[in-house]
């Protein structure tokens, strides 16, 4: 029996082993549990209430929540819209006539077409108006489920400097290209606004449920650029006055800044599937992203490069029949006409234009020294100022041997330069010989337009390119143009300018085209300001490209500059 009694108490005593193991498990398990909770409680609540409301609530964005892009004087480039939208929810329509025959009278949208846009969406339904609701119509409405809002868009329809700013994702409003994309990690960062609407599980309305106004939490920076508002106000309404397609940038001699640049034609931000589904090249900043053969512009090389090797002699003379032949190509001058210039000096070859002449120099200089010089001069690389570029284009290798020297002499064959490219190249003649590289991104700036961000800071260094006896004789030749050569229709401004036109042919799908240049600078001792023209498929360049540059300056010069 003893023996039986003790058999049963150790099984006893492993049950009671076991109950206390469970129930120490268990009580863990609790703890554990409590613990949980009080985490969640106390330390996760506002990312679950977040959480939650989100499910039950729509928002709709009233802005990008990106900084805003500014020109030099603070004016604003970008978020200059705000329109007032009706926030439709499409269940309020559902058998409900009144509604909808006051939302119709608001927005002018027929009912048939409101219900038939309603009926593909489960989304609210944004629409811009124009006609003014006053606070109790507002009232009135949002009882039925339909809120006037005011929207910020972040584009108008044509607005200004597109090609610059670029333009961001329709969605998420990341940037993709411009300065838009260049600059993405700075504008942002703002936090966006967006009116928040409580549903229910059907997206139904929840009457006396919270409605409002939310901003997410985000930094404050915005970009302020260099540009000048009334120049490229100027520069752009010239353009488009002359229905013109091409590029005009103007500089800031001695600082290097971008004071205006401007690209044709133009487009819609706020349509840019269209754009993109279309034929054209609209999208393609023509002042860097798209390279042209400079034409008679590329005699500046030419005479450079005869300076630095100390082959022109001013006295000389040479002699223009019209045209040059160069291996089994014929080559005409601008005087075949008229059966050429006849005797002429290398100045008055330089003002007039004359291909004979630099066919004749290039010949004697070679090839490979004038694209060494034109490399000097910054062709054939990114100027680098944050926009997408393209680096142009030099003959290398074969491409400099035989009879192309006729077409590398006058600025033909396959040289192509950007006319951001030809504006640092004038800035540097201006600057006798200094380059101040080009910008257009000033700093980065708060609410308050205090600085964050000095990024004009961040570019290279001026340095000397070439010599000052050099750009002295260039910049009295490009003086000469103006007063008795091909620039001689910038009328009164003649005598106080400098510059180099250029008429550069050019084949296009399958287009023969001749686009009109012009590159210059004013005043003429003191240069302030460097203007580049480039009129595609504009004609002569002192025809056409140079009216344009002397309409610009005389438009600056009204407003002060």
């Amino acid at each position: 029996m003893s023996r039986v009694n003790q058999k049963l108490g150790k099984i006893e005593s492993v049950y009671i082993k076991r109950l206390w193991c469970i129930g120490l498990l268990a009580t863990l398990c609790l703890v554990l549990l409590l613990m949980r909770l009080f985490y969640i409680q106390w330390f996760k609540h506002d990312l679950y209430t977040t959480e939650v409301n989100r499910q039950r609530s729509v928002s709709i964005a009233l802005d990008t929540g990106r900084g805003t892009i500014l020109d030099r004087n603070f004016i604003p480039l970008t978020g200059q819209e705000r329109q007032a939208v009706a926030v439709i929810i499409p269940q309020v329509l559902e058998g409900n006539p009144n509604t909808l025959s006051k939302i119709e009278k608001i927005t002018e949208i027929n009912s048939a077409d409101m219900l038939e846009q309603l009926s593909t969406k489960n989304q609210p339904l944004v629409i811009p108006i124009d006609v003014e609701v006053n606070w109790e119509e507002r009232h009135g409405l949002n009882r039925m489920g339909v809120f006037i809002v005011d929207k910020e868009f972040r584009y108008k329809d044509s607005p200004m400097l597109a090609h610059v700013v670029g333009y961001t994702h329709e969605i998420d409003h990341r940037g993709l290209t411009g300065l838009e994309k260049a600059l993405d990690e700075y504008l942002y960062s703002m936090g966006s606004k967006a009116l928040n609407i409580i549903v229910d599980g059907k997206k139904r309305l929840l009457p006396g449920e919270g409605i409002g106004i939310l901003k997410q939490p985000g930094l404050s920076q915005h970009v302020k650029l260099t540009i000048d508002y009334q120049v490229q106000k100027i520069i752009e309404e010239i353009m488009d006055q002359q229905n013109r397609e091409g590029a005009i940038i103007v500089s800031n001699v001695q600082t290097g800044e971008i004071l205006g640049m401007s690209s044709r034609p133009n487009f819609n931000p706020n349509e840019i599937t269209a754009h993109i589904n279309s034929q054209g090249d609209e999208l393609y900043n023509r002042a860097t992203q798209m390279a042209f053969p400079p034409g008679s512009i590329f005699k500046i090389v030419i005479a450079a490069e005869a300076l630095r090797q100390n082959k022109l002699d001013f006295n000389e003379t040479f002699f223009c029949k019209g045209f040059e032949q160069v291996g089994e190509s014929i080559i005409r001058c601008t005087s075949y006409n008229q059966g050429g210039h006849g005797e002429i000096k290398f100045e008055d070859a330089f003002a007039k234009s004359c291909n004979s002449v630099f066919i004749q120099m290039g010949q004697r200089l070679g090839a490979g020294n004038i694209i060494e010089m034109a490399k000097q001069l910054g062709l054939n690389e990114k100027v680098g100022i944050g926009l997408e570029e393209t680096q142009g284009n030099l003959p290398l290798g074969d491409g400099l041997l035989g009879p192309v020297i006729g077409n590398i002499s006058i600025g033909q064959g396959e040289i192509e330069v950007t006319p951001l490219q030809i504006n640092q190249m004038t800035q540097i003649i201006a600057n006798s010989g200094v380059k101040k590289p080009l910008f257009i991104v000033d700093e980065i700036i708060d609410d308050q337009y205090g600085t964050i961000e000095a990024v004009k800071r961040q570019h290279a260094p001026e340095s000397t390119v070439i010599d000052q006896e050099i750009t002295m004789e260039l910049q009295n030749m490009m003086a000469m143009v103006m007063a008795e050569g091909t620039g001689g229709r910038s009328n009164e401004l003649r005598y106080d300018t400098a510059g180099k036109t250029g008429t550069a042919q050019a084949r296009n799908r399958g287009e023969d085209q001749l686009h009109a240049w012009f590159t210059g600078y004013y005043p003429l001792n003191t240069p302030q300001y460097a203007i580049t023209v480039l009129i595609e498929n504009g004609g002569s360049g002192g025809a056409v490209a140079v009216p344009i540059f002397r309409e610009i300056l005389e438009e600056m010069l009204l407003v002060g500059y």
